[in-house]
């Protein structure tokens, strides 16, 4: 037996009502009509209200309303309360959706995530982003995060960020320590320093602690902010940490904020010790460290390196010759300048290191 129902809109005496005709098909030949008239009124029309008043009044009806508007009405009502700026209405009615098994399209709460960043709601930013980690079926996109973080840039108050990131902490999710280093690598984005710090400092006392993809990301953060001296008190912390192996991104990402500085010296330093751990050089790690020590002077040790590059096969980029170079005429050493020089003209740019290189030994440091 095969069910159908039509949606119907009757006249009556100073409004309307809506009305269910279901026909129920027995054979060819028997066709038979009912007719139902429940919540008959609860959904009339006064004339006073619009098509979204008595679309809100559907909704929140009880179990006839799933039958009388589908996911594209509730969708279009979603959407509108977003684009007019009433993001409360928004998330009250997917909530009430959610309760009776109904569940729109992601793209809706990435919509409603955006406008909450755009007014700086930072309750239903994390509300809105904790459900889209609950419905997503897929790991969220950057601009997910991007929008979370953009909600606290013009407060200090962290209260609900906190209890977000606590709860994903404490949950089953398996990607939960990613969830967390992305959203670290979103503030750091929207140049949050001081919330990634906080992150990271809470995160030593939730269940779900920061990993080296953590503390390599709050490092390259701090870097490029140029806090050098945070830099090295996160490294100690690092050693400190038992559950924590520094590696060679680890070391690159120091050395690298120690030349852009102008800490020569520490970049020797923390390079002998990356050797002495075991650790091999790459790439990175040799052009700040042999561009440091030729602007310090030391362009003995400075040749020594780049020899020891190339016998290793790792080709030298153009920046490590001209550095080279230019250290070599500020030392007087002009014999050698011109012909590393030369070495550098006689060179194939396919035995040239180039920005793609580069590239290849910085994805580990993102997950």
């Amino acid at each position: 037996m095969t069910k159908w129902s039509m949606v119907k809109r009757i006249p009556i005496y100073g409004g309307s009502f809506i009305s269910m005709k279901h026909m129920v098909l027995a054979s060819t030949a028997d066709l038979s009509w009912s007719y139902t008239f429940s919540a008959m009124h609860s959904l009339i029309n006064t004339g006073e209200e619009d098509e979204e008043d008595l679309l809100k009044k559907t909704v929140n009806h009880s179990e006839s309303s799933s039958k009388i508007i589908n996911k594209i009405d509730y969708t279009n009502l979603v959407e509108k309360y977003t684009r007019d700026g009433n993001l409360s209405a928004a998330y009250d009615l997917l909530q009430s959706l959610q309760e009776k098994n109904i569940c729109l399209p992601i793209p809706v709460f990435k919509n409603l995530l955006a406008a909450a960043g755009e007014q700086n709601d930072t309750k239903l930013s994390c509300r809105t982003f904790r459900e889209l980690l609950v419905s997503a079926c897929n790991p969220l996109t950057s601009d997910c995060y991007l929008n979370l973080a953009r909600a606290f840039i013009n407060t200090d108050d962290c209260t609900h960020l906190s209890s977000l990131l606590k709860e994903v902490s404490e949950s089953s999710l398996p990607c939960r320590l990613i969830v967390i280093n992305r959203t670290i690598l979103a503030f750091a984005e929207s140049r949050q320093v001081n919330k990634v710090l906080m992150i990271l400092d809470q995160m030593r006392e939730w269940e779900c602690k920061p990993d080296v993809i953590t503390y390599n990301s709050v490092l390259d953060i701090l870097g490029r902010a140029g806090l050098v001296n945070e830099m090295l008190a996160l490294l100690s912390t690092m050693k400190e940490d038992c559950d924590v192996s520094l590696n060679i991104i680890t070391y690159n990402t120091v050395l690298n904020g120690m030349r852009k500085a102008c800490r020569f010296g520490m970049c020797l330093v923390l390079y002998n010790e990356m050797v002495q751990c075991g650790i091999e050089p790459d790439l990175l790690s040799y052009t700040a460290v042999i561009d440091s020590l030729g602007r310090s002077g030391n362009v003995k040790e400075s040749l020594r390196l780049f020899e020891e590059m190339k016998q290793r096969q790792i080709r030298p980029s153009v920046y490590v010759y001209r550095a080279l170079i230019d250290s070599l005429k500020k030392s007087g050493n002009f014999l050698r300048a011109l012909q590393i020089s030369d070495e550098l003209k006689n060179t194939s740019s396919v035995d040239l290191a180039g920005p793609q290189d580069f590239k290849k030994h910085l994805r580990p440091h993102r997950r």
